[in-house]
């Protein structure tokens, strides 16, 4: 059983994640947590510089934000953290921070993208200070 678990939200694979939760659930220690994980990317400068239309960041997080919390409606037992940067990065080095001694991840489908993981998922097998449970 684990005690600190993170389940990475990727809000354009939101068909994973009542996969994920229900796996984290069953992994987690009866006075454990769960803390699902959204990581906002920012827009590389040299495309922002150039983009026609300046992106507002606040509402843009905001709406991430919105997204994130509507998407985990009815999971009250579930933590919830916004984080920026690169996803597999990211969310290693708060694993790290927290204690973590798990984190829930899916993989891409076969196909997708010509990669097995995907990157995230790939970034975090190699990079977290924790195990990694990959589902597909």
């Amino acid at each position: 059983m684990f005690n600190t678990i993170l389940v990475p939200v990727a809000l354009d694979h939101i068909e994973t994640l009542t996969r994920k939760l229900d796996v984290a659930r069953q992994l987690r220690a009866p006075e454990g947590r769960i803390i699902a994980v959204s990581v906002f990317e920012d827009i590389p400068s040299y495309v922002a510089e150039y983009a026609m239309v300046k992106p507002d960041r606040k509402k843009m997080v905001q709406e991430i934000k919105k997204a994130f919390d509507d998407a985990l409606v009815g999971h009250d037992d579930v933590e919830r953290v916004t984080l920026a940067g690169k996803p597999g990065v990211v969310i290693a080095t708060y694993a790290e921070e927290i204690g973590a001694d798990l984190i829930v991840t899916a993989a891409s489908r076969p196909g997708s993208e010509g990669y097995a993981l995907g990157s995230t998922a790939s970034r975090l097998a190699r990079r977290a200070p924790c195990s990694v449970f990959v589902i597909r």
